[in-house]
């Protein structure tokens, strides 16, 4: 199991009994231990996270497995703020830029962006992670107090044209005949057999009946309140009905100024695979082989046009 660990120095904390526990607040436990108020994490409880108030901790301690290849995506959600950099040896963190149609391709794609070193985690906020360790420790310069922050009535959800990227602190299950099901796509949680297919660890799945998500995870949804529309630079505005939404989706993970990564995902077979096709370095889909010089991704690979 992972441990994501955040320790501080303590200051002012008054003499409390080794072990004694200081606040419950579903899956986040608050204790007394090595004579820090320490924070504890569990990344696999199903109870709800209820912060009603800032709580000030020493340490935190976040379990929860991240066993997998590098690169391989998932997503993250934490009640509290840190530099990005802390995580800079765990892997990267991304945030969703936006979600659109590509006229040109007619497919549709995600963008999302690094954090970059000198970016903030922000607490209550979704994100995508690729994580290239298990253990997630931060260095010693990351010391000093941090603050849990209030998660009772905290907006988590970002709003992208129709679509929503919901962050979770309570864990749901969605049932047959929730209005959800068919709108929604979350990550899989481990590797499992679907419809006789092997679904593995981190790959983007569309919601089925029986699934599940806990708390400190996110997924999209299609919020079916508003038009579904397919936006493109270069093509009318047109709409779709629910039951037209993508069977794959284009993810795109750019790193500062360069993309590093374009994944295309297939929430009916759970297949995850690198996107085929050529693609300028914005991640922007081309019709056909690119003929002006420069570098392009061409089925996952960088290749030089001279």
């Amino acid at each position: 199991m992972a441990i994501l660990a955040l320790s501080f120095a303590v200051v002012g904390v008054f003499a409390q009994e080794e072990g004694a526990i200081l606040g419950e607040y579903g899956a986040i436990t608050v204790k007394m231990l090595n004579g820090k108020k320490t924070a504890l994490i569990s990344g696999t409880s199903t109870e709800t996270v209820e912060i009603a108030e800032d709580v000030e901790v020493d340490s935190i301690y976040y379990d929860r497995d991240y066993s997998g290849e590098w690169g391989k995506p998932g997503t993250l959600m934490l009640p509290f703020d840190f530099p990005n950099g802390c995580l800079s040896e765990f892997g990267q963190i991304y945030e969703m830029t936006g979600i659109e149609f590509n006229g040109t391709s007619e497919t549709w794609q995600i963008d999302t962006k690094t954090m970059g070193s000198n970016g903030n985690f922000e607490a209550n906020r979704p994100y995508f992670v690729r994580p290239n360790k298990n253990q997630v420790v931060f260095p010693a310069w990351c010391a000093g107090k941090t603050t849990m922050k209030k998660t009772v009535g905290a907006d988590t959800k970002f709003s992208f044209d129709n679509w929503e990227f919901r962050g979770m602190y309570s864990y749901k299950t969605w049932d047959e005949g929730d209005s959800d099901i068919g709108r929604v796509y979350g990550f899989a949680a481990k590797e499992k057999e679907v419809d006789g297919k092997t679904i593995k660890q981190g790959q983007f799945v569309r919601v089925k009946a029986g699934a599940y998500i806990r708390p400190f995870r996110g997924y999209l949804i299609y919020n079916n309140s508003a038009v579904l529309t397919k936006s493109a630079t270069n093509s009318a505005t047109a709409s779709i009905d629910v039951e037209d939404l993508p069977s794959t989706i284009e993810v795109v993970f750019h790193d500062e100024d360069e993309t590093t990564a374009i994944y295309m995902l297939n929430p009916h077979t759970g297949e995850f695979s690198t996107a085929t096709g050529w693609f300028d370095m914005k991640g922007r889909k081309l019709d056909k082989k690119p003929t002006i010089k420069g570098t392009y991704f061409h089925n996952g690979n960088k290749v030089i046009i001279k």
